[in-house]
């Protein structure tokens, strides 16, 4: 009887052993916990003025951080752009450290996080366009009234630019008139002046919807001089005629003739600068009685003009007296 049950046991051995082999492997492995990673907030934007930002992590896991900054010429920050720490085990704090964004576009990165598991999270970053922006060296160059050199303006813009004299402003000269984001130098340079009045003129630089302002200012000639050759001209006969008077200044001058000579007396040019002549034309005088007389006036400055005189004179119509042998009518003759 004993050894009856003990083959009984022996025959179920197997049907025991093939029971336990058919559990499966979540049953007989112990199976880890789900990672978790996120940065709060999602994708980052950075203002362009903004330098540096903070960012949460939630984590229940160890992670790493890689970072690309792309390259500058298709937006990207290029080297502008560091990510600290680059490691870390549970919550955290991601510190995104770049300099302003002065272009008018905006520029991206982006920073994957990967935990020690295979679990990766990729997030953007931008950061917005700057307004447009220019610097400028200095709003205000000062010249001499004989320039001896000329002076640099330098500007600096994120965006095109580009000046506009104003009308009339022809002494003022510019290397260049426009161009594009980045630093340009440009040379103003100014004319000589020709009085003794000081002058300026404001241009501006236009860039994007906004500008700005450049004064120039010249200082006026502090020496004027003027002479003018003859001061006196030699008498224009009764037929009239022209004549020359020679002026010579280290400045700009104007000549006229007063006004109740205007009808007789007429001068070309009226005006010039530096040395030059002006000529003097005088209409027939048809009055018997009397001389005509005036004075040509030449003046060169504003402030402390200096004044040069010309005498004009013009000698009277002659008058024809018959002599006594004179006997301008036959008929006359005759009857006497």
């Amino acid at each position: 009887m004993k050894t009856k049950i003990f083959f009984t046991i022996l025959a179920a051995l197997p049907l025991v052993a093939g029971l336990s082999g058919c559990k499966s492997d979540d049953e007989t492995q112990a199976k880890p916990a789900k990672e978790f990673l996120k940065v709060e907030g999602g994708d980052i934007e950075i203002r362009a003025n903004e330098e540096t930002k903070e960012v949460a992590i939630t984590a229940d896991c160890a992670w790493t951080v890689t970072y690309d900054g792309g390259d500058e010429a298709d937006g990207g920050f290029g080297n502008k752009i560091t990510v600290q720490p680059l490691k870390g085990n549970g919550n955290g704090v991601l510190v995104i450290t770049t300099n302003q964004n002065t272009s008018m576009s905006d520029r991206n990165a982006s920073i994957i996080l990967t935990s020690d598991g295979g679990l990766k999270q990729k997030i953007s970053v931008r950061q917005t366009s700057s307004d447009p922006g220019m610097t400028v060296t200095k709003k205000l160059y000062e010249f001499d009234a004989i320039p001896s050199a000329s002076q640099l303006l330098t500007i600096t813009s994120n965006t095109n630019w580009s000046i506009t004299l104003p009308s009339g402003v022809d002494w003022i000269h510019l290397s260049q008139a426009s161009g594009n984001s980045g630093s340009s130098a440009v040379e103003i340079t100014c004319d000589e002046i020709q009085t003794d009045a000081d002058r300026s003129a404001t241009f501006t630089i236009q860039y994007g919807s906004n500008s700005t302002e450049i004064e120039v200012r010249q200082e006026g000639k502090t020496n004027i001089t003027l002479s003018v050759t003859p001061y006196e001209l030699p008498t224009f006969t009764p037929d009239g005629g022209t004549q020359i008077v020679k002026v010579q200044s280290n400045a700009a001058w104007r000549a006229f003739v007063p006004s109740s000579a205007q009808e007789w007396l007429h001068i070309e040019p009226a005006s010039g600068v530096g040395n030059g002549e002006i000529r003097v034309k005088c209409d027939e005088h048809l009055d018997t009685t009397r001389d005509r007389i005036t004075v040509l006036i030449v003046v060169a400055g504003s402030q402390n003009p200096q004044q040069a005189d010309v005498f004009v004179q013009q000698s009277a119509a002659e008058v024809n007296t018959p002599g006594e042998n004179d006997n301008p009518d036959p008929q006359l003759s005759r009857k006497k």
